[in-house]
C-alpha cells in the first residue's frame, strides 16, 4: 500500500481512490468516487462516513469495531458491505433499510443473533454468515441450498409477526 496526498492504493487494485485535497473541497468539487475501506483495527467509525449517501461499497473489514451505529441506515445506495473480521456481538435493524445491498458479508464476529429487519433486503444475493455463534435455526436455513434466500423469507415471515402483535 503506497500513499501520497491525493491518492491511496490500496494492495487490491479495485480499491484504488483519489481522495480530494482541502483546496478541492472548499472550492466546491464533489467526490466521484462510490467505495470507502477503513481497515487497520479500527475501534470508532467517524459521525461523517454517514454523510456519503452516495455510496455504493463499503469494507469495514478486519477492525475491532464491536457495534455499527443506526446511522448506517442512510447509506441507501450501498450495493456491498462487508463487515468481516470485527467484534460485532450485534446488528442495527436499520440495515433493513439498505434495500439496495446486493452483498453483505458477517464473517468472522460475535453475532448470536440477526436483526430481522434483514428480512427486507430483496436485492441480496450473497450473505456471509460463517465464523459467528449463531442460533441452530438461523444456521440450519443458512447451510441448506439457497439457503440465502431462505434465511431472508424466514425473517421478513419473523418480522411479518412481529408487527402483528
Amino acid at each position: 500500500m503506497s500513499r501520497n496526498k491525493d491518492k491511496y492504493e490500496s494492495n487490491n487494485p479495485r480499491r484504488q481512490q483519489t481522495f480530494l485535497t482541502a483546496e478541492d473541497i472548499a472550492a466546491g468539487k464533489k467526490t466521484c468516487w462510490h467505495g470507502i475501506e477503513i481497515t487497520g483495527s479500527v475501534r470508532n467509525l467517524s459521525p461523517t462516513l454517514w454523510k456519503f449517501e452516495h455510496l455504493t461499497a463499503l469494507f469495514l473489514n478486519d477492525n475491532c469495531l464491536t457495534r455499527l451505529p443506526h446511522q448506517i441506515g442512510q447509506l441507501v445506495n450501498l450495493r456491498t458491505l462487508d463487515l468481516s473480521a470485527n467484534k460485532l456481538r450485534s446488528l442495527p435493524a436499520e440495515l433493513g433499510e439498505l434495500i439496495q445491498l446486493r452483498e453483505l458479508l458477517l464473517n468472522n464476529n460475535y453475532l448470536r443473533v440477526l436483526p430481522y429487519e434483514l428480512g427486507k433486503l430483496f436485492n441480496l444475493h450473497v450473505l456471509g454468515l460463517h465464523g459467528n455463534p449463531l442460533g441452530k435455526d438461523v444456521l440450519s436455513i443458512y447451510n441448506e441450498p439457497n439457503g440465502t434466500s431462505k434465511l431472508l423469507t424466514y425473517m421478513l415471515d419473523n418480522l411479518s409477526d412481529l408487527t402483528m402483535v
